[in-house]
């Protein structure tokens, strides 16, 4: 069966709908590769999921005749990956499918997409986002960069956020989505009333992929819909999305209708109660209704707490239904109005550190080793003091950095500096040119003349030798 997102995906940026500013930001942006390199040579394009970036780079690339070599989510993008794929891509030239050399000098060009660039995280990502600045900085080719969140990225590289030109997308309208469906049914040769395609559309939350899904998965085997079908995709649409289902919660006053509408979504207890704290002063305006509201909430966060001790997870159903019919009936009146619902800040903080404490992690699993402590007790107790000297002593700082091999993420992580910043490459510098003076120092024809000896002990600089002299307190004595 062939996906209907695949068989009517547009082939050129016009018919891709909505979002005409981004459009023809990214069209511009193309333009400039025609003649020469334009100034950023890597674009970015942010925006929710669903909502057409990734369709608009194959429409640019098929509009511009380029071939398209793509990096996605269900690859490895750590950094050989990356420097296999993207960066062997971005420095030459290429050759079309049937064979054919293409040479950047007679315009025709390889476009580079890495989708999903800000989800490079773990262990199997290692060192992703290096290569992809490296990239970035020594391409020839265009580059395009799909990302969901783009402050998550920018903060991991300053390479990424000052080389890249970003264009921001939005959800498409309701009408705009209902017309694409319309002549997606008209060409399948089905009839679908016009309340029936409202229905989609509104479900669809601007999720273009999402609604045109859920037209093939209700046409399937069919000639002829009716609005009574569209029902079948209440409770997988609800689960698609937490901000109908908090809509449901805090405006209705229906028990009954908001334990279904947290029973729909495919979220565990421990992540909802996360997104009704969120949003209880949001959603309610009334000081007593807040607090009668959070008073229910900490009764539910009472159970999950018995759950996550004694492991009885029929505690559950008790904990939603506080967190469900409970925050519901807690408010005194209705509030009417556009409510706009906020992501759980406690799991945005987690997700913008995610790489801090993965290098973090790892830092302190090397010290460990070294001390013949645990990784914890390295955070805790040794990091401040380590830290301290690490950024205050030049000799202590090379000689740890060579002991316990430390990569540029984890010297910059102690010098609270970005990986590829000024500070952090210095270090890696002075350590190359100990190493060549090092070697150097026992070359035979040196090691045979007193006179060569004399001189160098005159104006010799920092050694490897006088760099690894116990000169440190005995917590750092690794030898």
């Amino acid at each position: 069966m062939v996906e209907w997102t695949e068989k009517y995906r547009p082939k050129r940026l016009d018919d891709v709908i909505g979002n005409k500013n981004a459009k023809e930001e990214l069209q511009k942006w193309a333009e400039e590769w025609i003649d020469s390199s334009p100034k950023k040579r890597a674009v970015i394009l942010m925006g929710d999921p669903g909502i057409g970036k990734t369709t608009c780079a194959h429409a640019l690339a098929n509009e511009m005749g380029w071939q398209v070599v793509e990096m996605n989510a269900s690859d490895c993008r750590n950094a050989e990956a990356i420097k296999k794929v993207a960066t062997h891509g971005a420095m030459g030239e290429t050759f079309t499918d049937a064979g054919d050399f293409i040479s950047s000098k007679t315009g025709q060009r390889k476009l580079i997409i890495l989708d999903e660039a800000d989800n490079v995280f773990g262990r199997e990502d290692y060192g992703g986002i290096k290569a992809m600045a490296t990239t970035i900085l020594n391409t020839k080719q265009p580059i395009i960069l799909i990302v969901n969140d783009f402050y998550e990225l920018k903060r991991r590289s300053a390479v990424i956020s000052q080389h890249t030109k970003s264009i921001k997308f939005s959800r498409p309208r309701r009408t705009s989505i209902k017309r694409l469906l319309k002549s997606i049914a008209t060409n399948e040769g089905i009839s679908v009333p016009d309340k029936a395609l409202d229905k989609i559309s509104e479900k669809s939350s601007g999720d273009v992929r999402s609604a045109i899904n859920d037209l093939q998965s209700i046409s399937e085997g069919r000639s002829k819909l009716n609005e009574e079908d569209v029902l079948a995709l209440g409770y997988r649409d609800t689960s698609k999305t937490i901000f109908n289902s908090l809509a449901v919660i805090y405006r209705t006053g229906n028990c009954l209708r908001s334990r279904e509408a947290m029973m729909a979504l495919d979220e565990n207890p421990e992540m909802l109660i996360l997104w009704i704290d969120e949003n209880i002063p949001i959603a309610y305006k009334d000081s007593k209704d807040i607090a009668a509201a959070y008073d229910v909430l900490a009764k539910a966060d009472r159970f999950l707490g018995r759950v996550r001790r004694k492991q009885y997870y029929g505690l559950w159903s008790y904990a939603g239904d506080m967190m469900s019919c409970g925050v519901s009936l807690a408010k005194s009146r209705s509030y009417p109005g556009y409510v706009n619902y906020a992501f759980p800040s406690w799991l945005r903080k987690m997700s913008a550190t995610k790489g801090y404490r993965s290098i973090q992690s790892s830092f302190g699993r090397k010290l460990g080793a070294h001390t013949n402590k645990s990784a914890k007790v390295v955070l805790q107790e040794y990091l401040p003091y380590f830290r301290a000297l690490y950024t205050q002593d030049r000799e202590f700082r090379l000689t740890m950095t060579k002991k316990l091999a430390l990569t540029e993420e984890e010297v910059g992580f102690l010098l609270g500096e970005k990986p590829d910043s000024h500070k952090v490459r210095h270090v890696f510098d002075a350590l190359r040119k100990l190493e060549s003076i090092g070697k150097g120092e026992h070359r035979p024809d040196e090691e045979s003349s007193p006179e060569v000896q004399s001189d160098e002990k005159e104006v010799q600089p920092e050694t490897e030798n006088d760099i690894q002299t116990d000169t440190q307190s005995s917590l750092f004595e690794f030898e």
